[in-house]
């Protein structure tokens, strides 16, 4: 079957220059004395390969160092062998040693003549590159020669071998003087290889002789990252005598004499040294020290820092929201209940929904006969439009008049910021818009505006969906884009990571700057509408798009809550390069917090009442908290604190005003997690707003909106779930209030009161986990609270006396606050409702 394999490309290139332009050009070609294209593309591959196939085996590759050829051999081996689902056998390099036997036939442990592994080449000539290579791919150390007086006896054997072997080699070269050039050829080249054996054991010995035990690494540091984990980190030892180190040792003990060994474990990864210890009991500490290890053996241990660790969680502390709630488990339990009989939903009393080609095929008329299939607008017209931004890349999919694809909502208020936020839920439920219209269906001539709205919304949604041939329209801008000639224009996004072929031959791709090549303003307007604006921002919106479904870098972060209300909602600054977070910064890699720190930030709260400012760096508290391990994370934090407050162009004075949020430590996933600083009441909505001089560029979002997209990144399954369960059970309360409205009779009334408390209590319930899960609004409710429940003040945790205040500022803010006080309650309450 191999032979077969291969037999295909071989009578390729044996056709290749079949054409009559490829003859001519070869023959021209080998007519000015070069070589022909066929060929050349034939001996390129040989050519990138050669270094790798100059060498017969591994061996020859590793006895002359060459560390890119190794790494071919490897990955080329590997391939082949472990093109199974098992892998290639020392892919891991975690088989247990009665293995060995087994994986030493193998290239990578593969004893050689002289009683060699590849690693003991690496290791004795001081070759780094080549290690973490043989490493990697799970090379072991030699499994006979273990003490340095073997190793001793070995290398001078060696030697002794191979200049024995080169003299032997020159005694044939003389002997064969008469004999043919292929036979003192073949003398010779053992000779070379022979004194390339004997310069890599001189070398080998030398090293070893200078060799001595490995010091102590030079720092360890273990931080607790679960209830049942410690991370260790390890730095490798100082000196130039230590040689090649090739693994560390871990041991950890709950003594810290380390009389009782509970455990240990060998790290062969020696460019980035760390380890995970598991299966850990919470709430016990535990000592860890580290020994490295060299070809004379193990070195002496090194203890941790801190001494010991204790597995622990910040839910662990007094007075923190400590419950975990399975908010995605509690809506999917709740979307089965809304699915019984005796809930009566409208959008969930029939099994299934009106596939699309039926309903279009009833509701077609014949005035809908003469009309187009797609339904575009091409000028707005003082109204409400729908458009769509599909794109791949830097191409967009425009229709045949090389727009972006638009349709009308028709008879929607221009006053759409209730509208919007219904909108943008139901863009995270996207599957939902045939239930919903079906459950509309029976409210068509209903005389309510806002029915009337979710039914023209639907009914363009639908449209596009339709023509474009995809449920999914994407996520909806933060923001409609309105204009001074009355028009309303959302805009929602999606990116195709691999171009699909259009649904419809009208619709196509085009190139970014070719659409702004090509596009002109709308003429004979003073002012750009909605849409010339659309076509102006569209590489930001494109931007905002890609950057707002981003993951931030695992870690933990400090993060602050700026806000900004108006009449209609509050607003949240945010960055650009990331919306779907607050303004932030890192403290660590490591997002976990321990019981300890979490204690220490809870402390602050005690230190306020008696009024006076402590350093906890200094004295005594510095040498108790070394002990625990809480000073890195205490200058983590500020100098992460401060790199945040210059970022925002936040000054000391107003920023010893916020406080640390305590209640909770936000948790995105499982690796990654932040602390929040809030403001205080106060400044709610000062007219300081750190914009101008930031050295980040950022923006405001609507707070719900920026729920939302938050929720959409870091848990969509959640998000997605709420709002199929939101959007129905919305339009079911308010299909219910209209049926008991409209009820003529005792026994109407009776049934429509039922069915409407039925839908009230699944609201209800839903309600309840969307603001349990509403972090944020936890947070606001703090920053209403002029005591500070819980937060600690952030002067506090900084550190040292706040600086002064300058003159003429101080009765600035006070009018400021006072002049936007109503405003603040009204959005307060707004927000409070949805």
């Amino acid at each position: 079957m191999s032979v077969s394999m291969r037999n295909p490309p071989q009578r390729r290139r044996s056709l290749g220059p079949v054409s009559p332009k490829r003859i001519y050009r070869n023959l021209s070609v080998r007519l000015r004395g070069g070589e022909s294209s066929v060929a050349a593309e034939i001996d390129a591959p040989k050519h990138l390969s050669k270094s790798a196939d100059a060498y017969k085996t591994l061996w020859e590759a590793v006895e002359n160092e060459d560390t890119l050829a190794v790494q071919s051999l490897l990955s080329r081996e590997q391939m082949s062998c472990g093109g199974g689902a098992g892998g290639s056998i020392w892919e891991r390099g975690e088989k247990k040693e009665k293995d060995w036997e087994r994986e030493r036939e193998k290239g990578v442990n593969r004893v050689s003549e002289q009683g060699l592994v590849p690693l003991d080449v690496a290791a004795l000539t001081h070759n780094s590159p080549l290690l973490h290579v043989l490493t990697k791919a799970g090379a072991r150390h030699n499994p006979v020669l273990c003490r340095p007086a073997e190793w001793a006896l070995k290398l001078d054997s060696l030697v002794a071998l191979a200049g024995k072997r080169v003299e032997e080699r020159k005694t044939e070269l003389v002997r064969k003087a008469g004999a043919g050039p292929q036979a003192q050829a073949d003398v010779q080249r053992h000779i070379r290889l022979w004194r390339l054996r004997l310069q890599l054991y001189c070398r080998m010995r030398e090293n070893f002789q200078k060799t001595e035990l490995p010091s102590p690494p030079s720092h360890v540091s273990i931080l607790v990252t679960s209830t049942s984990t410690l991370f260790v980190v390890i730095k490798e030892p100082e000196g130039n005598t230590t040689g090649l180190i090739t693994r560390y040792r871990v041991e950890w003990s709950t003594s810290a004499s380390f009389k009782r060994i509970l455990g240990s474990a060998q790290v062969t990864e020696t460019k980035s040294p760390s380890y995970i210890i598991k299966g850990l009991t919470a709430g016990v500490h535990y000592f860890v020290r580290v020994s490295a290890y060299n070809v004379k053996g193990w070195g002496p241990p090194q203890c941790s820092t801190p001494v010991s660790a204790a597995p622990s969680s910040w839910r662990e502390c007094i007075g923190v929201k400590s419950q975990f709630r399975n908010h995605e488990g509690l809506v999917r339990k709740l979307l089965e209940d809304a699915k019984e009989s005796h809930y009566r939903g409208y959008c969930i009393e029939n099994s299934k929904p009106q596939s699309p080609s039926k309903r279009l095929s009833v509701s077609r008329g014949i005035k809908q006969l003469f009309q187009s299939a797609t339904k575009f607008v091409r000028l707005l017209q003082r109204g409400v439009y729908l458009a769509t931004v599909f794109y791949h890349k830097e191409n967009i999919l425009l229709t045949a008049e090389d727009q972006i694809p638009l349709v009308e909502i028709q008879c929607c208020s221009t006053s759409i910021t209730h509208d919007f936020l219904w909108f943008a839920k139901l863009s995270c439920a996207w599957q939902q818009v045939p239930w919903l219209q079906q459950a509309l269906s029976s409210a068509h001539s209903s005389p309510s505006s806002l029915l009337q709205n979710r039914h023209n919304i639907l009914r363009a949604v639908s449209q596009l969906q339709s023509s474009l041939g995809t449920e999914d329209l994407g996520q909806v801008y933060y923001e409609p884009l309105k204009d001074r000639q009355g028009n309303v224009l959302l805009v929602t996004l999606k990116e195709f990571p691999n171009p699909p072929s259009p649904p419809d031959p009208p619709l196509h791709w085009m190139p970014l700057a070719r659409l702004e090549k090509n596009r002109s303003r709308t003429p004979l307007l003073p002012e750009p509408t909605a849409m010339d604006m659309l076509y102006e921002q569209l590489k930001e919106k494109q931007s905002f798009h890609r950057h707002s479904i981003q993951w931030a870098q695992p870690g933990l972060y400090v993060g602050i809550l700026k806000l900004c209300s108006s009449v209609e909602q509050i607003r949240v600054l945010v960055p650009q390069r990331l919306p779907n977070l607050l303004c932030h910064t890192r403290v660590r890699h490591n997002a976990h917090v321990s019981r300890e720190e979490w204690a220490w930030l809870q402390s602050h709260v005690y230190t306020a009442s008696n009024g006076s400012v402590q350093n906890l760096l200094s004295g005594e508290d510095e040498s108790l908290m070394e002990s625990s391990g809480l000073v890195e994370f205490v200058r983590s934090l500020r100098a992460a604190v401060t790199h945040l407050l210059t970022k925002l162009n936040i000054p000391l004075y107003r920023a010893y005003q916020y406080g640390v949020y305590t209640r909770e430590l936000l948790q995105f996933g499982e690796k990654l997690s932040m602390l929040l600083l809030l403001p205080p009441s106060e400044d709610f909505s000062s007219s300081y707003w750190p914009l101008v001089g930031t050295k980040e560029p950022g923006l405001t979002m609507p707070l719900q909106i920026f729920e939302l997209v938050h929720f959409w990144t870091y848990e969509r399954d959640f998000l997605s779930k709420y709002c199929q369960a939101w959007v129905r059970l919305e339009l079911d309360t308010h299909l219910a209030q209209q049926a008991l409205r409209e009820a003529l009779d005792t026994k109407e009334v009776q049934e429509a009161r039922e069915r409407l408390n039925h839908i009230t209590e699944l609201s209800q319930r839903l309600d309840v986990v969307w603001r349990d899960a509403r972090w944020i609004m936890d947070c606001l409710q703090c920053v209403r609270s002029k005591q500070w429940v819980g937060a600690v003040p952030l002067g506090l945790v900084m550190g040292g006396d706040p600086p002064p205040c300058p003159d003429g500022e101080e009765e600035e803010e006070s009018l400021t606050a006072r002049l936007t006080w109503p405003h603040r309650m009204q959005a307060q309450r707004s927000i409070a409702g949805t």
